[in-house]
């Protein structure tokens, strides 16, 4: 595809058809979420904090693997699709910070993951053109602070669970998002 030649709508609608809106990232992370939170009921302390720290690296991957299973290329050439790309690869740069929280309070470690998890998809709600990026970004920073932080008793109990049905809550906006946009775009074609 010429992407030289497309419009900034263009590149969008584009990429909007083709990575589905990135769902399967969510889909991966509501598996990684929902580990979390089973295995809370047989692990406690560090050794779930040390978990939970190095699982965060299988969702990238895992979400690659759910994409291909569905047909969708989340790893799309077009422009935003590469900048979105870079968005999400600031969280390697959150990775010094989840080991420092490890090492001093492991407790807060699964309110921190969902906090900076968080801030780094609010950049998606322009490039997708999507009103649940918003919501979720919100909705995530304040229940891993309210979950992870101020009732810190939930943290590896309840926190897991409530962000895998907002992220199992967020494939499902997105995914009616996508389907309103492509009826919406078809009608103008």
């Amino acid at each position: 595809m010429n992407y030289r030649d497309m419009t900034l709508e263009e590149l969008q609608k584009d990429l909007i058809n083709e990575a589905q809106k990135g769902h399967p990232f969510f889909l991966a992370g509501a598996i990684y979420w929902l580990s979390m939170g089973i295995l809370g009921f047989f692990l406690d302390g560090q050794n779930l904090a040390l978990i939970y720290l190095l699982a965060t690296g299988s969702i990238f991957p895992l979400a690659i693997l759910l994409g291909t299973m569905q047909k969708i290329n989340i790893l799309s050439k077009n422009p935003l699709g590469v900048l979105g790309g870079i968005i999400g690869g600031i969280q390697a740069f959150y990775l010094p910070i989840w080991i420092v929280v490890y090492m001093k309070h492991y407790e807060w470690l699964p309110m921190v993951i969902g906090i900076l998890g968080a801030s780094h998809f609010l950049p998606y709600l322009w490039i997708y053109k999507s009103r649940a990026y918003l919501f979720f970004t919100i909705a995530m920073a304040l229940v891993s602070f309210i979950f992870g932080y101020v009732l810190i008793d939930q943290a590896f109990l309840s926190l897991p669970f409530i962000l895998m049905a907002l992220y199992v809550g967020m494939v499902l906006a997105l995914k009616m998002e996508t389907k309103t946009f492509n009826n919406n775009t078809s009608l103008h074609i």
